[in-house]
């Protein structure tokens, strides 16, 4: 199938290149991206076209990008007048994911979360997140390679609820050891920290340099947080202990 991907950033471009190997033909919009896109886009065998190209030949639309930048996208592909399928695959609150499914109204709309590290084939899955009536259509894209889709229901929400409950369980538990080690840094006690690492429950205190390897995603976890606070605020239950956890992303960009 023909299918555009906006935009090919760390997990973005690892995606499409499962799509290249799956022997789809897979285009990118090169106009104003950085010089780091377009070296991941050429690693991953796509094809540089115009916005108006790809979105006219396009069957199917990946939009894999930052939170805050996903319902943009959807409407500059809607009012382009797409009509295939719409593949959502941004951590989004169900606002967000309403906004963006009412961009794209002529396309099919599938909404979809990535669980795990970006798809190389390592021991790690990638789990593929899937819902909505087409999803099974869209599982099957990637059928063969080291994405693992996971069809979890047949209305657009399933798969970002359950991205969001591991994203929070997750990058939030990331969050506390970045605190616990800055906390222990302050009081000169972080080889104390580190050693309870032996203890079932202390791997994420293994690296004390695990703050500053963090800063470079903090950029896109914070407004993923935001997204997970409206998402547990939708749900009635706590959206502010993910507001506090934002802070930490917040202090760290």
């Amino acid at each position: 199938m023909r299918i555009a991907v906006f935009h090919p950033g760390a997990m973005g471009s690892k995606l499409a290149k499962q799509l290249v190997t799956a022997g789809h033909e897979v285009y990118w919009v090169p106009d104003g991206r950085s010089e780091a896109s377009r070296q991941r886009a050429e690693e991953a065998g796509l094809i540089g076209t115009p916005f108006a190209q790809a979105v006219e030949r396009a069957e199917v639309v990946l939009c894999s990008c930052a939170p805050q930048g996903a319902v943009d996208i959807a409407k500059q592909v809607g009012s382009a007048g797409f009509s295939g399928l719409y593949v959502e695959a941004n951590p989004l609150s169900p606002m967000s994911l309403r906004d963006a499914q009412s961009a794209v109204p002529d396309a099919t709309f599938v909404d979809a979360g990535v669980v795990g590290p970006p798809p190389t084939g390592g021991p790690s899955p990638t789990h593929l997140m899937l819902s909505g009536t087409a999803a099974d259509q869209v599982a099957a894209l990637w059928a063969g390679t080291a994405v693992t889709p996971m069809v979890v229901g047949t209305e657009p929400g399933s798969a970002s609820a359950a991205k969001s409950s591991y994203a929070l369980y997750n990058k939030g538990k990331a969050a506390l050891a970045v605190l616990a080690f800055q906390l222990a840094e302050k009081h000169g006690v972080t080889e104390a920290l580190v050693a309870q690492q032996t203890r079932a429950d202390g791997g994420s205190l293994k690296d004390p340099a695990l703050p500053e390897q963090l800063r470079r995603v903090a950029w896109r976890w914070g407004p993923e947080f935001d997204e997970l606070a409206e998402t547990l605020d939708d749900a009635g239950l706590e959206g502010d202990a993910a507001r506090a956890l934002r802070e930490v992303w917040t202090k760290l960009t």
